[in-house]
């Protein structure tokens, strides 16, 4: 059972938030409030798992109690969700630790993925969000071919590049060169950042022998 606890100033989103999460069976909010100085106080009490955490608050900004609460709880994991889409607020989140950031205004079931994704160790930045950050940074991404997002979906589903090769009727070398192009492509340096990517894109993720 993973224990989660909501921070925001606004009792009707917590309500909400609350409800959403009902519907998986393995997470319990053991927690909330809506104040910043009274958050460390409930994670103590608590002994959360992962923090719902808008930036938005009195007593504290978000930004800076993520530090904080990364500082004496490095355990836990924190997901921004805020209505504050800023490119520079975004970073400033993410380096002062939150492992995931995601807009209020976003699809409840990304939330979920989302909140999953954390759980088990990987960093995310909701789909919009990660488009708005490349425009802004000027980046150019070279385009992924048909192939390339064919086995993009294969390696977040598991799949080994011997098993790609079999399933795709290609040479393992083969196989290898389109990993190397994607990775550089999109800036992805492990196997959780492929998963992570493949689920904001919208690619189908399910068991290698499904």
């Amino acid at each position: 059972m993973k224990r989660i606890v909501l921070v925001d100033d606004h009792a009707m989103v917590r309500d909400g938030l609350r409800l959403l999460l009902t519907t998986r069976a393995d997470w319990l909010v053991v927690g909330e409030t809506g104040d910043g100085r009274m958050v460390c106080d409930v994670l103590r009490d608590t002994q959360a798992d992962l923090l719902l955490l808008d930036l938005e608050l009195p007593g504290c900004h978000g930004t800076q109690l993520a530090q904080q609460i990364k500082a004496e709880f490095p355990e836990i994991k924190i997901l921004v969700l805020t209505g504050n889409a800023h490119a520079a607020t975004v970073r400033a989140a993410m380096a002062a630790g939150a492992d995931a950031y995601m807009l209020k205004h976003e699809d409840g079931d990304e939330l979920l993925c989302a909140i999953s994704l954390v759980l088990s160790g990987i960093r995310y930045v909701s789909k919009t969000l990660a488009r708005a950050l490349e425009v802004e940074d000027g980046a150019t991404v070279a385009p992924i071919t048909a192939r390339e997002k064919e086995i993009l979906a294969l390696v977040a589903n598991g799949y080994s590049s011997q098993q790609i090769a079999d399933k795709l009727n290609l040479s393992v070398l083969t196989v290898r060169k389109h990993r190397q192009n994607l990775m550089s492509k999109l800036s992805l340096r492990n196997v959780a950042e492929v998963t992570a990517y493949a689920i904001r894109d919208g690619l189908s993720i399910s068991n290698p022998g499904a």
